[in-house]
């Protein structure tokens, strides 16, 4: 797209044929097809629009950038971490900018410059920093330099092709608090007055946003469908780090299919790492599952230990009356995916699919029993704590 086709009226036309090229494209055959997945694929598909063009005309002018939050309950896609909030901007590489703001409830974030992304084709993470590095903590406050020369304080660099910084705030123990708050200036250019749209700037808008949602839409369930198939259902790959993603963290999959009556028990040692979540995602759209109102994710401080130490993690789609279920929603597959932060060496998790009716055969003596009220409960501090996080 160019200025002339913005001035004519094809810019906007090209826009509209593209996305509804993406339209027919979710029912080729490599998409999920029943009436649900059909369903969601066409929502998915209409937050990706609006998740993208949001971002597209309103966040990428690295000379006034502005925080973009998405991978909350609104805009998802990509196997979001429900134990985090994600914002993004642009920025350029010969601008000099100041993130600051303060922790709350907090505990850990996690600061990337990036050139590109996964999911365009052209990511490299240039640079990453996190609050923990930082002696940062719940309720501190921060300021944070981005610039290409080193500034006194907290600093990181940035690349002469960095154009993304994207910060990830992680809560755990899911408690109705204030989150973290975060803003961005540019130190050169603050004050300086926007100029009025081009033609031609806007011929870049649209085509970032076809480009963002393009990709997405593709890429994701192209990356589900290249683990699957190289792994047995209903068990996890060996951890691994991924290039684009958190650079401390360590990744593994598996796509839980299930049989009636039946659960996926998988055990993990939370002592591989300091801390671990394990959380449940749509096939195809690779969405998070309704983690305010389901247990649909664990991590470390929620997960009940046994008396071994380890932890047992039961997935399947009715409430089994036992701790550390995850919720699949009566899904005929999810993927699952464990995350694991600073381990000293590869993690092990090791998964066996039971009969419900013997689940307890497969499960400590000591167990205990998590009624109706208690798993109602349950939902509700979750739901309460989202709210509070994903707040406007």
């Amino acid at each position: 797209m160019n200025g002339d086709d913005v001035m004519t009226g094809a810019a906007w036309r090209e826009l509209c044929d593209r996305l509804g090229a993406l339209g027919d494209r979710i029912l080729g055959d490599d998409f999920p097809s029943s009436p649900r997945d059909r369903a969601e694929g066409f929502r998915h598909l209409a937050n990706q629009v609006a998740c993208w063009l949001t971002y597209a005309v309103g966040h990428t002018d690295a000379r006034h950038p502005l925080l973009f939050r998405h991978n909350d309950l609104v805009y998802r896609w990509g196997g979001p971490n429900v134990d985090q909030n994600a914002r993004r901007a642009v920025i350029s590489g010969d601008g000099t900018y100041r993130v600051s703001g303060r922790m709350g409830a907090c505990e850990e974030f996690v600061l990337q410059v990036k050139a590109g992304e996964m999911h365009t084709g052209d990511a490299r993470i240039c640079a990453e920093t996190s609050a923990s590095r930082l002696g940062l903590g719940p309720g501190d406050a921060f300021e944070i330099v981005l610039s290409a020369h080193e500034h006194p304080g907290n600093w990181v660099a940035i690349d002469a092709d960095a154009n993304l910084v994207h910060v990830r705030d992680y809560y755990f123990d899911w408690r109705p608090e204030e989150p973290a708050t975060f803003a961005i200036e540019r130190l050169d250019t603050q004050g300086e007055p926007k100029v009025a749209p081009t033609p031609a700037a806007v011929a870049a808008m649209l085509e970032e946003a076809l480009r963002q949602v393009e990709g997405s839409i593709v890429y994701w369930n192209e990356y589900q469908a290249g683990i699957r198939a190289e792994q047995t259902t209903n068990a996890f790959g060996t951890p691994a780090f991924v290039a684009e993603g958190v650079q401390d963290i360590r990744y593994s999959h598996a796509f839980v299919a299930l049989p009636a009556g039946h659960a996926l028990v998988a055990t993990v040692d939370p002592r591989d790492a300091d801390l671990w979540d394990v959380q449940l995602y749509s096939r195809g759209w690779y969405e998070s599952l309704d983690f305010p109102n389901r247990v649909t994710s664990l991590n470390h401080r929620q997960a009940r230990h046994d008396g071994d130490g380890r932890i047992r993690v039961v997935a399947c789609a009715d409430d089994p009356g036992v701790p550390n279920w995850l919720d699949t929603e009566g899904r005929d597959e999810v993927m699952a995916t464990m995350r694991w932060w600073r381990a000293p060496a590869t993690p092990s998790v090791t998964t066996k699919v039971v009969a419900l009716t013997e689940l307890r055969d497969h499960l400590p003596p000591d167990t205990p029993v998590v009624d109706a009220d208690m798993r109602a409960r349950q939902r509700r501090a979750r739901a309460m704590h989202v709210a509070r996080r994903c707040r406007t």
